[in-house]
């Protein structure tokens, strides 16, 4: 792997940077006001996955301690897009209430997309993952990891399920990616059902072999 200069931190970063941090803690500041319309969730997360993306690109330059904004306590583990949406998505390790409030983010216990047995990324159905529903079988979801490597993963299939009983391998022979959130999609409260899309590692050997 070629060698990357160092991303240069918290005082390399763009003055657009820093106001937009500005303004994401403004937007905290008047979130009682907004929450009730929804708008404070959806700006928090669109802001906050601007600076995630400053990130993670800081993180394949080779600043291994990148941070989207100072007090983050939170690292990230993956870049997913869909080319035929138009869609890129900064993955957090480890899905909790307060990654998934930025971002989607990996379900712990799960392997890191692009290792053996299938990687979980979870998101809510009104910011992050809201364009879930509109991949089709058949669509590429590219996954890039810190380190500079690109998998690419081909969707399918999708369904819905209870999330204590999601039919979920971690273990699974091949490599997989899975990709849920909360499902009806224009529900009002979170429950128990979750839409779950189901997508393999196109150029893994052991897929191939395991298809033919």
């Amino acid at each position: 792997m070629s060698n990357r200069k160092r991303g240069g931190g918290w005082e390399s970063q763009s003055a657009l940077t820093r106001v937009t941090i500005i303004v994401l803690a403004l937007v905290g500041i008047a979130g009682t006001a907004l929450i009730c319309s929804g708008l404070y969730i959806k700006a928090k997360a669109r802001l906050s996955q601007y600076l995630l993306q400053q990130s993670f690109a800081a993180r394949l330059a080779g600043d291994t301690d990148a941070r989207p904004w100072p007090w983050a306590d939170f690292t990230v583990a993956a870049r997913i897009s869909v080319p035929r949406l138009n869609i890129s998505e900064i993955v957090l390790e480890g899905a909790t209430g307060q990654t998934l409030a930025f971002g989607p983010a990996l379900v712990n216990g799960t392997p890191e997309p692009g290792a053996p047995g299938t990687s979980v990324i979870a998101a809510h159905r009104d910011t992050h993952f809201a364009w879930l529903k509109d991949l089709q079988v058949g669509d590429l979801i590219n996954v890039e990891t810190p380190d500079g490597i690109d998998r690419t993963f081909r969707v399918n299939g999708s369904r819905v399920a209870d999330w204590e009983n999601n039919g979920i391998n971690a273990a699974a022979f091949g490599t997989h990616l899975a990709l849920a959130t909360c499902w009806p999609f224009d529900a009002k409260t979170r429950g128990p059902l979750r839409y779950i899309l189901d997508a393999e590692l196109i150029d893994d050997p052991v897929n191939i072999a395991s298809s033919e």
